[in-house]
């Protein structure tokens, strides 16, 4: 079976994300190799958070400006569930158990961003964000949510200015079909509900 070695790797930029030149061998079934050079960002790993009411059934989004969509040249903000990274306490604060951190993660984002309260967080799985150029593996979840306890809005000082969105669910697979909804983690979370969880919204 073939296999990818690293052999060799360097910083090309330190900021909010590590850029990494990585230098790998491709071992081919036939015993021949190839060298490799690949950029990898390496990227902190990360929640996604879908919220919604106990009371109306509603999805509680989120839509704010993201830095490489306006990069791009779409110049519109992003409407997405709630997500945020995994920060290096909730590590230190749940040794060995990456799944505790991740959940408290999800908490703090959640009301950070929404001011709402989680009634109840259900882990779905933990997938790569984008295994071509990313370390990220993101946590998905989804979460009732029963009361609102802050503001929310997001976090001034990390550049975040974040609007709440409520929508049913009929209404987020409408946006997602006209393309006001292009966030595929979003996107996932909205068609696991639609699949799975149908019946209750309706």
């Amino acid at each position: 079976m073939s296999k990818m070695v690293l052999q060799n790797t360097h910083t090309l930029w330190d900021g909010h994300s590590q850029l990494e030149m990585t230098e790998m061998i491709q071992q081919y079934d036939d015993g021949s190799t190839k060298s490799l050079k690949r950029e990898v960002l390496k990227a902190r790993d990360s929640v996604v958070v879908l919220l919604y009411r106990q009371d109306t059934k509603k999805l509680v989004l989120t839509s704010q400006w993201r830095a490489p969509i306006v990069f791009r040249g779409d110049n519109q903000p992003v409407i997405e569930a709630c997500a945020g990274n995994i920060d290096q306490k909730d590590f230190e604060n749940h040794q060995q158990d990456v799944l505790a951190a991740a959940k408290a993660a999800a908490i703090r984002e959640v009301e950070e961003e929404t001011g709402w309260h989680i009634a109840e967080l259900d882990y779905l799985y933990a997938l790569y964000s984008c295994s071509g150029i990313s370390t990220e593996k993101l946590y998905y979840f989804i979460a009732s949510v029963d009361e609102k306890i802050q503001q929310g809005g997001g976090v001034r000082e990390e550049g975040e200015d974040i609007a709440v969105l409520e929508v049913t669910l009929q209404e987020a697979i409408k946006k997602i079909e006209k393309g006001e909804i292009v966030d595929l983690k979003t996107v996932v979370l909205i068609h696991y509900i639609q699949l799975h969880l149908v019946d209750y919204f309706n």
